[in-house]
């Protein structure tokens, strides 16, 4: 009798951890979706360390030519996704929802600005054609011209945060002739593995992806003829 006892209790707090898994499992996985909600990245208070320097004139500017904002699809501001406890996605913007371009272009004007140049910004709106873009930037007065265009960027997290971008650089003098040029895109087609965290994959990414901006741009602009076209 003694081990029926035994035997009945066991297979009470079997049933009952049983149901306390399957009230558990999806309240994790509805929470790993609310955490997603709402993310954003700090990506305007980025700083970044430039070779090129002097006491010219430069205008930058940058466009956004990402499919999604192309098409209205998504917010200028879109920065990526973090997926919740189903890996459905939720959108990530930058903070304060300032346009990913406008961030672009004001943390590089700061980052030529420290080198010495006179950097003035040149914000576009969206889906301004490259012409157009042009002539913003000759209107300053500026003697070179730093256009950026950026094709893709964006970070995807589960618990691994995946960046995805593609930006190009071009160096122009102060009749939009292009003097230099160059690229920058993830290792692995166009994608790079920041690595990530399970128990804070929201909490990981908002640290890693502002680093990888910043490391980002410092490639792009950092490439030896860009650096001499801008000195």
């Amino acid at each position: 009798m003694l081990g029926n006892r035994h035997q009945k209790k066991g297979f009470v707090m079997s049933r009952t951890l049983i149901r306390s898994l399957f009230v558990f499992i999806p309240l994790a996985f509805l929470c790993g979706g609310c955490l997603a909600v709402g993310q954003s990245f700090a990506l305007s208070a980025v700083t970044i360390s430039l070779l090129a320097s002097g006491a010219g004139t430069i205008a930058i500017a940058a466009l956004d030519k990402r499919e999604w904002i192309k098409t209205g699809a998504k917010k200028p501001s879109f920065a990526g996704t973090l997926r919740g406890g189903f890996g459905n996605p939720f959108d990530v913007n930058v903070k304060g929802y300032v346009p990913l371009a406008d961030v672009f272009t004001n943390v590089i004007s700061k980052g030529l600005q420290a080198k010495g140049f006179k950097a003035t910004p040149v914000i576009l709106e969206v889906n301004t054609d490259d012409d157009t873009a042009r002539v913003k930037l000759a209107a300053t007065g500026a003697d070179k011209h730093l256009l950026i265009n950026i094709h893709k960027w964006q970070a995807d997290t589960m618990t691994n945060v995946g960046m995805h971008y593609l930006m190009i650089a071009m160096v122009m003098d102060s009749g939009g002739n292009v003097i230099a040029q160059n690229n920058s895109t993830g290792a692995e087609d166009g994608k790079d593995n920041l690595k990530g965290s399970v128990m804070n994959p929201a909490g990981y990414a908002k640290k890693a992806v502002p680093k990888a901006f910043a490391a980002q741009l410092e490639e792009l602009l950092n490439n030896e003829d860009i650096v001499r076209a801008l000195s």
